[in-house]
C-alpha cells in the first residue's frame, strides 16, 4: 500500500545562483525537494544569523512551492569539533539559527555531518567523541525546545564513524528530535559486495528505525583509491539496500548527490527501476 521513493537533489549541484534559478531548475529536473545548504548555494551573500529571519524563510518555502518543490534537509554542515573553541561555540550558534529558520522553511530537518579534528587518529579518540557529544547535546536541547529535528550523517572520517558509533550516540543523546541521514557510500569503500551486506545488515539491525533521508551516490575502487561515481553507475548494490528500505521506510526521501540538473532524471529512473523491481522478506 505504502511504496514511494522520493527524489530530489542538492542546491549546491545545479547551476542557479538565487532562490528563483534554483526553483526552475528543480522543477525542470523533475526533482520534488532540495537539500539547501545556503552557504554553498548563495556563496555572494555574507551568511551570518541575522540574516535567517521568518521572512526570509517564507520567501523561500513559497518560491519552491510554486514550482512544486520543498526543502527535505537544510544543509548546516557545521564542524561541532572545531580545535578552536570558541569557532566550535560559533558553529554551534549557527546551526542553533538553522534550527529556528527550519521552522519558516517548513523542512523536515537540519543536517550535519560530525565533523573533523585535526587527524583521523584524533578524530576516532574517545576524547573527541565526548567533545561532539557536548556540542550535540546543546544542539539537540534547542532542537526540543524548538520542535526541530536534527539529521545526523555518519561518515568514516568523521566523529560519528561506523554503525556502532552511531548507535552510542542515539542512545546516549536519547531524544526523539534526532534522526539519521542515511548515506551507506560513506561508509563503504570495498568492492566485495559481502561486506558491503555486513554493514548495511548491521546499519538496519542497530538503528534502522531511526534513518529520517537516504542519500545515494556511488563509487568504484581502482587502485586502492575510492572513485566517486553517480548512483547506479558504481559497484553498491543498491538492490540490497532496497531490501531493507521498503521494510523499514517503505516511503522516504532520498536526495541524489552530485547530480546537475542535466543527469538528474536518468538517475532517478534507473535507481527507481531498482527500487520497483526489488522484492522484501
Amino acid at each position: 500500500m505504502f511504496n514511494k521513493l522520493n527524489f530530489g537533489m542538492r542546491g549546491h549541484d545545479t547551476k542557479a545562483t538565487d532562490i528563483e534559478s534554483l526553483a526552475k531548475i528543480l522543477e525542470e529536473a523533475g526533482a520534488a525537494h532540495v537539500q539547501l545548504a545556503l552557504k554553498k548555494s548563495f556563496k555572494d551573500i555574507n551568511w551570518q544569523n541575522s540574516i535567517l529571519t521568518p521572512e526570509l524563510g517564507c520567501y523561500i518555502k513559497n518560491t519552491l512551492a510554486e514550482h512544486g518543490v520543498r526543502v527535505s534537509v537544510l544543509g548546516c554542515y557545521i564542524n561541532p569539533v572545531h580545535p578552536d573553541e570558541a569557532k566550535r561555540k560559533e558553529e554551534v550558534e549557527w546551526f542553533k539559527a538553522h534550527l529556528k529558520f527550519a521552522k519558516y522553511l517548513g523542512c523536515d530537518m537540519v543536517g550535519t555531518e560530525t565533523g573533523f579534528y585535526n587527524t583521523f587518529e584524533e578524530t576516532h579518540t574517545e576524547e573527541n567523541y565526548q567533545r561532539f557529544f557536548k556540542s550535540m547535546r546543546e544542539i539537540v536541547d534547542c532542537a526540543e525546545n524548538l520542535g526541530s529535528i536534527v539529521g545526523v550523517e555518519t561518515v568514516t572520517k568523521h566523529s560519528m564513524f561506523n554503525p556502532k558509533m552511531t548507535k552510542r550516540f542515539l542512545d546516549e543523546i536519547d531524544s526523539p528530535n534526532v534522526t539519521i541521514i542515511y548515506d551507506p557510500v560513506n561508509i563503504s569503500d570495498m568492492n566485495d559486495r559481502d561486506e558491503q551486506h555486513k554493514i548495511v545488515d548491521e546499519v538496519y539491525s542497530l538503528y534502522g528505525d531511526r534513518i529520517g533521508i537516504l542519500h545515494f551516490k556511488d563509487y568504484e575502487v581502482i587502485d586502492g583509491k575510492k572513485e566517486g561515481r553517480l548512483a547506479g553507475d558504481g559497484v553498491f548494490d543498491y538492490e540490497y539496500l532496497f531490501k531493507y528500505a521498503k521494510k523499514y521506510t517503505p516511503v522516504i526521501n532520498a536526495i541524489l548527490e552530485t547530480n546537475s540538473e542535466d543527469n538528474f532524471k536518468n538517475t532517478a529512473e534507473k535507481i527507481l527501476s531498482i527500487w520497483d523491481s526489488t522484492v522484501t522478506e
